[in-house]
């Protein structure tokens, strides 16, 4: 719990960059009022709204993008000329990285909630479970700050860590097969589903929609068990990268 000692700090320092972060909220909805404009009453199969599901998968395609915040805190305040003044500081510089991704990952499940809230009470958009939809985005927010920080901690120059983020975030958007069809083979459908972070987290709260719990838990676990495998390994290589 002494992070939380740090998390005061961590918030004056994101205010300061309050354009920004509203930015990180005003063009998704440009996106998804873009999007539901562009589709009207189109219906699936199914009989249900078109939209509903892209919108869902859109709120969800954001969180690829949610370590972008904590990799830029990160990298300016601990490994730039800024670090001198930062070390300065009467508080745990670990323990401050650590805030960083706290603030950063609860920062962009905020950013989620809100898009969420924007999708029903102005598109229409109806959420069957919205405390399990809010648990995925957090689960999938964890996931991608965490495979951010890996990258930046895993290359010396940080633009080709940005661009790496930038390929992880779009090129699971395009395995699931959201921009065109993919390949049938296995090695594409197991990075179109069960390998792909994004289509666990909207295939965890599309099963728990339709009823099927077992495999809403299934997809949910497996977000959790990427955190738990990925974690330690960004531990190691950030307590290298600031050595």
């Amino acid at each position: 719990m002494r992070v939380l000692s740090t998390v005061p700090w961590t918030l004056r320092r994101m205010s300061r960059d309050y354009i920004v972060l509203l930015l990180l909220l005003v063009v998704p909805i440009v996106l998804i009022s873009l999007f539901s404009y562009l589709m009207g009453n189109a219906m699936t199969n199914s009989g249900t709204l078109l939209f509903h599901d892209t919108a869902q998968q859109m709120i969800m395609s954001f969180q690829l993008f949610a370590g972008s915040v904590v990799m830029s805190y990160l990298y300016y305040d601990l490994f730039t000329e800024k670090r001198m003044r930062i070390f300065t500081l009467p508080f745990n510089k670990s323990l401050y990285a650590f805030s960083i991704m706290l603030c950063g990952t609860v920062y962009s499940v905020i950013l989620g909630v809100l898009l969420m809230s924007y999708a029903q009470f102005v598109l229409g958009v109806v959420w069957e479970h919205w405390l399990w939809t809010i648990y995925n985005l957090l689960l999938l927010s964890m996931v991608s700050s965490i495979v951010s920080l890996i990258l930046m901690f895993s290359v010396r120059s940080f633009k080709i860590a940005e661009r790496l983020t930038e390929l992880y975030g779009v090129g699971f958007i395009v395995l699931a097969g959201l921009f065109f069809p993919m390949p049938d083979n296995a090695v594409m459908n197991f990075l179109g589903s069960y390998g792909n972070p994004l289509m666990l987290s909207d295939g965890a709260v599309t099963a728990m929609a339709d009823g099927k719990v077992g495999e809403a838990w299934l997809h949910a676990n497996l977000l959790a068990a990427a955190i738990v495998v990925l974690f330690p390994l960004m531990l190691l290589l950030g307590r290298r990268k600031m050595r």
